[in-house]
């Protein structure tokens, strides 16, 4: 059966991050230099997270009846224990859409946390996901 979207282009290239580290200093501590950043890994990595987004997302049924595409950028942060939390959109496409990589988005299994100075930190990510009808 062919389906009839294609999405999560530009995976590689488009997941945009930012590590927070937190604010609590020892008192002694007049100066600290960030340490080496690792940064969250999706279980399997990025061939795995395409896959998964591949598989979940599902066209809505109104929006293909309707012949709408778009492309829609999902947030979301990967707590310090890997859990998916905080899924907002970014930049929207269409409400039905965008509430389709919610949903899926939703659904990813917990990741890899990232790490700053060795400790794990909360890491947020723009994720790009692309409905488009086939000819």
């Amino acid at each position: 059966m062919a389906r009839s979207l294609l999405l999560v282009l530009g995976l590689v290239s488009g997941i945009c991050s930012v590590a927070q580290v937190d604010e609590q200093k020892s008192p002694d501590i007049i100066c600290e230099m960030p340490g080496p950043a690792v940064m969250p890994e999706y279980p399997g990595g990025q061939e795995a997270l395409a896959k998964f987004m591949v598989d979940e997302v599902k066209y809505p049924k109104k929006a293909k009846k309707q012949s709408i595409e778009g492309r829609v950028y999902v947030s979301f942060v990967v707590d310090k224990d890997g859990s998916v939390t905080d899924v907002a959109i970014a930049k929207g496409a269409d409400p039905l859409l965008d509430e389709e990589a919610k949903r899926a988005v939703r659904l990813m299994p917990k990741w890899k946390p990232g790490t700053q100075n060795a400790k794990p930190v909360k890491t947020k990510f723009n994720l790009p996901v692309v409905f488009k009808l086939k000819d």
